[in-house]
């Protein structure tokens, strides 16, 4: 019977997320679900959350909101603009 186990692939190794299985050495079949964003893309991501925080609030019209979400994106770095 096979078993389902959570693991992250990262430098060749598994990392296990819950339970790890038993034993020293044993046959595995790896299904990849999804890639996992690198700390870079989470650190930024993070901060892009931090700053628009609180831009949607009671009270704003749209156009504020548009108005600060460009002024926002303006001030990213993107890699076609280099």
């Amino acid at each position: 019977m096979l078993k389902t186990y959570e693991a992250i692939y990262e430098d060749g190794k598994l990392r296990w997320v819950r339970e790890q299985p038993v034993g020293r050495r044993m046959k595995v079949m790896v299904t990849v679900l999804e890639n996992e964003p690198d700390a870079q893309t989470v650190a930024a991501g993070k901060e892009i959350w931090r700053r628009s925080k609180g831009c949607v609030t009671p009270g704003k019209s749209i156009e504020e909101i548009d108005a600060y979400i460009r002024r926002i994106r303006a001030e990213w770095e993107r890699e076609w603009d280099a």
